[in-house]
């Protein structure tokens, strides 16, 4: 039989998001759900959530998109749900039919709700992504605060694109067991990228043995590497059809050679696999040991990237064993003993405390270095457990410091903007680097 096809809404407002109580008369009457219902024959998904809300809680909405699809078992029967992602006009009002229930509900308060067995599965498997989403959609008049979940400048604000593209791709990485930084760090960009069918690969497990201020991803004893990964990163990325892959990775200070052999081997068989496509990698500092970065070089990655993450007084506070100069020492390392065709690549992040001066020192440094393509962006709490932002940088200023970094200092490439991350717009900013427009 094939599976019921349903539809249900994924809405927030001030920094929650909406859910009703199941419909009296059935076995899971009362329980908290995510507003929907069964999509008619010949029905778009748009137009069966718009329906939907409009019957069950009185709401217009002005859009919806695919968020998240997921399979449901029931004892008789399965249920093909489609999690749309909808934005509803400021003036409407949810208004239940008799019997029920619904309301806004902020993300320390999900967990005291009982949900219908799909709902929950759904909450469970993408929980850090819907407490991202909510976290950015506190309402305009609420003024700034450096607290988890402040309002957003409008210029921070991205729509959540992608559609089944983006849900493809998805399935695609967790049906092969592969880790993204995308959604580890919680990257603002993630829907935009996997739109466009590009992702950066996170090897060596999901695991940190380092605990930075202003990292999300996941810290602690890591398991032991799978030697299988980087064939099945190969085949992501030949599946994918991928032309420029970007493979980063965990810090792994528990290894002897802090991973630098599993990022060789991933190099290489993507390659094998893809030998037209292009490989960019963004690796830790393997504490300065040369023979890590030597084996990384060896398989001529097209930019071999190292972040120095923010300025040197700020260092200390900001990221877990890292040490500036030997960030600058390793990037320098790299740019001496590197293939001639293989770019340095480093990137900076700004709104944690520092000052002009010392962005300017910072970069002064980096190009020093002979790091030839430098990224600067806006740091952004990932959650309350990471430091606060202490300042949005505005477009402007970051048009500034693109010229000053490529004008003044002769970086081959900057790429800077609120949104930039080190792997935002890599293949673009590689061949302009190597054609050195």
């Amino acid at each position: 039989m094939a599976p019921l096809s349903v539809c249900a809404a994924v809405v927030f407002r001030g920094g929650k998001m909406l859910l009703a109580t199941r419909r009296p008369g059935g076995a899971l009457a009362g329980k908290w759900e995510f507003p929907g219902g069964k999509v008619d024959p010949g029905e778009t998904l748009e137009a069966c959530i718009a329906r939907e809300l409009e019957e069950e809680l009185g709401l217009k909405i002005g859009h919806a998109e695919l968020f998240a699809e997921e399979t449901f078992a029931y004892p008789a029967k399965t249920v093909q749900l489609h999690y749309m992602r909808c934005e509803l006009p400021s003036e409407s009002m949810a208004e239940p039919r008799e019997g029920q229930q619904c309301g806004w509900f902020a993300p320390d308060e999900w967990a005291e709700l009982e949900f219908a067995p799909a709902d929950a599965q759904f909450l469970a498997t993408h929980l850090a992504e819907l407490k991202f989403a909510a976290s950015c959609s506190l309402p305009v008049t609420e003024p700034p605060t450096r607290q988890f979940g402040q309002r957003l400048p409008e210029w921070l604000k991205t729509s959540f694109s992608g559609g089944r593209e983006r849900v493809e791709m998805q399935k695609l990485l967790r049906s092969n067991g592969l880790n993204t930084v995308c959604e580890g760090a919680r990257c603002p960009n993630r829907s935009e990228c996997w739109r466009h069918r590009t992702a950066t690969f996170m090897i060596l497990g999901d695991t940190c043995t380092r605990a930075c201020k202003f990292c999300s991803v996941k810290h602690g004893r890591p398991q032991v590497p799978d030697s299988e990964e980087p064939l099945h990163i190969a085949e992501s990325v030949a599946a994918l059809g991928l032309k420029y892959a970007v493979v980063t990775c965990v810090t792994r200070d528990d290894l002897a050679d802090g991973g630098a052999g599993a990022m060789r081997d991933t190099i290489l068989a993507i390659r094998e696999k893809c030998p037209e496509t292009l490989v960019e990698v963004l690796v830790s500092d393997y504490n300065a040991d040369h023979a890590a970065m030597d084996a990384v070089m060896a398989a001529r990655p097209a930019v071999y990237g190292h972040n120095l993450e923010t300025v040197e007084r700020l260092t200390p506070s900001v990221r877990s064993r890292a040490q500036y100069h030997r960030s600058l020492e390793c990037l320098a390392y790299v740019a001496k003993h590197c293939a001639p065709e293989t770019v340095v690549k480093s990137g900076v992040m700004l709104g944690l405390g520092e000052t002009d001066e010392e962005i300017r020192q910072c970069l002064q440094e980096l190009r020093s270095a002979g790091v030839a393509i430098v990224t600067l962006g806006q740091y952004l709490q990932p959650t309350h457990k990471q430091l606060p932002v202490e300042r949005f940088v505005t477009p402007d200023e970051f048009a500034e410091w693109q010229r000053y970094a490529e004008q003044e200092l002769g970086f081959r490439r900057a790429v800077c903007g609120p949104l930039v991350r080190s792997s935002y717009m890599a293949a673009e900013a590689y061949r302009k680097a190597i054609r050195n427009e």
